[in-house]
């Protein structure tokens, strides 16, 4: 049977959350990351969904993907490691981590953000 196009509420109905396993690119902290999927398109690469982290600090790379995020709670500062520059991000900000970014965050206490990822082709 054909999936059929949905009109997908985040947090309705409620999903539970995955740990991600982000241990290679931890620099320092416990900073736990959970993820709730809401959406997950094979066929395009696309997911959407809600993230969030604790205190810490760790390297992130859009290897491959575009991002966009929205701050629900919280703060971060992203560095962004090809140029150095530093941008703080707090509830709601919203942003775009392009293809190829590489980036360090640093995490005070704790964030959460709507994303929406997709796969990007050469």
């Amino acid at each position: 049977m054909p999936h059929l196009p949905q009109f997908v509420f985040f947090g309705k109905p409620a999903v539970e959350p995955t740990i991600k396993d982000d241990s290679a690119n931890i620099l320092s902290g416990n900073p736990t990351q959970k993820v709730w999927l809401y959406a997950n398109d094979s066929a395009t690469g696309s997911r959407f969904g809600i993230w969030d982290c604790q205190a810490g600090k760790f390297k992130a790379k859009m290897d491959g993907i575009a991002e966009f995020c929205c701050i629900l709670e919280g703060e971060a500062t992203i560095t962004n490691m090809t140029d150095g520059l530093q941008r703080t991000v707090r509830a709601g900000d919203a942003f775009v981590m392009e293809p190829g970014l590489e980036t360090e965050w640093i995490v005070p206490v704790y964030v959460k953000k709507h994303f929406a990822i997709s796969n990007v082709r050469a």
